[in-house]
């Protein structure tokens, strides 16, 4: 029995000396800080060479960890609830629970699921494997090292080190696990969050020479992968960027390994290689999900961090279109912050990504979007000194108030920078593949402090009939025909068909934005369906919406309507809210049928909520529109009347040529004319109240002192 347990020691003490061979193997000994490492492994003193190595990682500067526990109380007395969130979510993680509820987790979870016994790093609890994505992630190891940190009580430490340690010995590198806790995508995640982990804890007792070479060893071995291939998927989606943001973050944190110069040369130029391809001109990231852009944000975003931070001089287009990203965030945030849920995105807060990135840009319209001190996030990476710096940053409101963002296709109008304004998104084009929804021609009304209508969200990628719901067209408030979709569905990321628009055109001015576009969906009828939708936002609080179908044959035509919540009823003809004030009418001012039906809405992955879905349809042959105005009668005094339009010759034209609707404003008239098929080329004049005018698109605003004439679209 004896022999047997010397025997066992011996074949540990013989395992654990080739880890500490293989760690010394790629080091760089020509390191000046290695000197006394190189020394001691050279005399064959292997393990306090190791001790050395242990205490040089311990002495590092951080990379990401700028706080230290002499600011535990001040981070305490200043951030009570987060403090709180943070020692739950701990005692959870080491109480075996999961629950990803973090601000920018990519997929949330609402039901907390507990490990009985070992954790199974391939588990999936719903038969949803983005759950086993997200436990290999190891998001929640930061909150075990703040709770260290913050308290100063060992058992986090210790939780994190046999978390780590059993992650490390049931999850080899080999190709059944490449699905699940090796996909490439989690490989380059970790990689920031070990690191960051490690910080915090890194001081403690329980870190041991002895794990510090399991888990540098580790840590290499995920450098080697992720550095192994770099696909054209990587290229063009999120996936390359959070791939190669760890393996930077490896170059830095490994920067005593041989590797790490190669390391940080490749992972700049692969990830400026991707900033090239996926940021558009307008800043954005060309998957059209916010959620998907702001995670390529907050990896470009840490690159710049740790290149100030370093003095690693970044090409000029990384450093550039980080900001420009950041820009982008500034033109489609909502009046309280929040990005809007276009494509798979979820419903959350922007203000912490736009502190950090006013604070490395020392931008002051960032910071208009930003929170006025640094927020709890930010100042664990930034530190206590940086926060009086941030906070003499001057704020500056944008120059701007409506955006269209060109490339993407999406157009932001606002009828100020204050939190009561007044926002409508409005979705043109689609380029999105995968995160992408069928939500051509969709808008949104955020006013009041509240949402009014809104995008449907994603609540799930499993391959179900949940997933289809909520990227169906008839989850965003755009058009159909026949019942069918815009789009035809594969599967949960692939169209076998793709709605497309055309003849996109937007105009913004001071008192008024326009935008409209073709969506040629239903081109593939056999009796082919002419789709165009027209808006016109009266700021600060008015929308009149112009939507023609042109076809030969008889179809049902819709319009779909989504609120967040039940509160909506027909009434007189049209729908209006049921708050308690501030309510929105939406008024068709030609005949259709109207109805309600249950929907849901999902805010955020994993979590959706009983809703009401509106539909305004009539059935028709040829040509035929709807015009709808949307307004809150108990802030605007408001009366509407279609009114008749005649070319030159005061002939009486049809609707299929044009339409026209006159808005009575308190002391102003305004009328909108619209042209749907001009009667012929050189006849291009109209007459609407005996006014002649001429332009496809044009707006007659009328006062006892002026008379004004818009061509919005000649």
């Amino acid at each position: 029995m004896k022999a047997n347990i010397f025997f066992l020691f011996f074949i540990i003490g013989i395992s654990t000396l080739a880890q500490n061979n293989a760690i010394f193997e790629k080091l760089d000994f020509n390191k000046p800080q290695l000197e006394i490492v190189k020394k001691l492994h050279v005399s064959g003193n292997e393990q306090q060479a190791l001790k050395a190595l242990f205490e040089l990682y311990q002495k590092k500067e951080n990379l990401y960890l700028k706080v230290s526990e002499t600011d535990a109380k001040y981070i305490n007395s200043t951030y009570p609830k987060e403090v709180t969130k943070t020692l739950k979510t701990a005692n959870d993680v080491l109480n075996q629970y999961f629950l990803f509820r973090d601000d920018w987790d990519m997929e949330k979870t609402n039901i907390p699921y507990q490990f009985k016994n070992e954790i199974d790093w391939k588990a999936m609890p719903n038969g949803d494997e983005e759950w086993c994505y997200m436990l290999n992630r190891h998001k929640y190891w930061i909150d075990l090292g703040k709770a260290y940190l913050l308290t100063g009580n060992e058992k986090y430490a210790k939780g994190f080190v046999k978390q780590v340690t059993h992650w490390i010995a049931n999850n080899p590198l080999d190709d059944s696990l490449k699905n699940y806790s090796w996909r490439r995508i989690e490989a380059g995640i970790r990689c920031e969050n070990w690191i960051k982990s490690f910080e915090y804890v890194k001081k403690s007792k329980s870190i041991t020479p002895a794990f510090l070479s399991k888990f540098l060893e580790s840590l290499y071995q995920q450098g080697v992968y992720i550095n192994s291939a770099f696909s054209g998927f990587s290229q063009t989606s999120n996936w390359g960027v959070l791939e190669y943001q760890g393996l930077f973050n490896l170059s830095l944190f490994l920067d005593d390994f041989k590797i790490a110069p190669q390391w940080q040369t490749d992972a700049i130029d692969k990830l400026t290689t991707c900033i090239n391809l996926q940021i558009l001109e307008d800043g954005t990231q060309w998957e059209q999900s916010p959620m998907y852009h702001n995670e390529v944000f907050h990896c470009y975003m840490n690159v710049n961090l740790l290149s100030q931070q370093k003095g690693i001089k970044l090409p000029e287009v990384l450093v550039q279109k980080t900001k420009e990203m950041a820009y982008a965030n500034v033109k489609w945030q909502k009046p309280n912050y929040h990005q809007p849920l276009l494509g798979d995105s979820d419903d959350t807060d922007l203000r912490g990504l736009l502190t950090l990135a006013a604070s490395i840009f020392n931008d002051p319209v960032l910071k208009s979007r930003a929170f006025n001190t640094l927020d709890y996030e930010t100042l664990f990476i930034t530190g206590m000194e940086n926060n009086k710096i941030y906070e003499n940053i001057p704020s500056k409101f944008p120059d701007f108030l409506s955006a269209y963002q060109q490339s993407s296709g999406d157009f932001y109008m606002r009828s100020s920078w204050e939190a009561d304004a007044t926002y409508t998104s409005f979705h043109l084009k689609k380029l999105g593949c995968g995160h992408g929804h069928d939500n051509l021609l969709h808008f949104t009304i955020f006013a009041n402090g509240r949402d009014y209508l809104i995008d449907g969200g994603r609540f799930s990628y499993v391959d179900n009939e949940w997933r289809e719901f909520f990227k169906n067209n008839k989850s965003h408030n755009t058009l159909g025909v026949d019942d069918l979709t815009n789009s035809i569905y594969k599967d949960s990321w692939l169209n076998t068909f793709e709605a497309r628009s055309q003849g996109v055109y937007t105009k913004i001015t001071t008192d008024f934005d326009y935008a409209e576009a073709e969506n040629t969906a239903y081109k593939r009828l056999a009796d082919p369906v002419f789709i165009k939708r027209r808006m016109l936002y009266l700021k600060p609080d008015v929308w009149l919406v112009f939507d023609s179908f042109s076809a030969n044959g008889n179809h049902a035509y819709a319009q779909y309507f989504n609120f967040p919540n039940k509160n909506i009823q027909i009434e007189n003809e049209g729908l209006t809210t049921t708050y308690a004030d501030s309510n929105l009418r939406i008024q068709p001012i030609k005949a259709s049928e109207i109805k309600l039906s249950d929907a849901w809405w999902s805010s955020e992955y994993n979590l959706k909520e009983e809703t009401k879905r509106a539909e305004i349809f009539k059935q028709s042959e040829g040509f035929t529109s709807f015009i709808t105005l949307l307004y809150f009668p108990d802030k605007t005094n408001l009366k509407y009347e279609k009114t008749p339009v005649y070319d030159r010759a005061d002939v009486l034209l049809k609707d299929a040529d044009v339409e026209a609707v006159n808005l009575y404003i308190d002391d102003k008239t305004y009328t909108l004319l619209v042209v749907h098929n001009s009667p012929a080329p050189a006849a291009h004049f109209f007459k609407v109240n005996g006014q002649i005018v001429n332009g496809e698109v044009v707006l007659i605003e009328k006062s006892e002192n002026q008379n004004s004439i818009h061509i919005i679209k000649d």
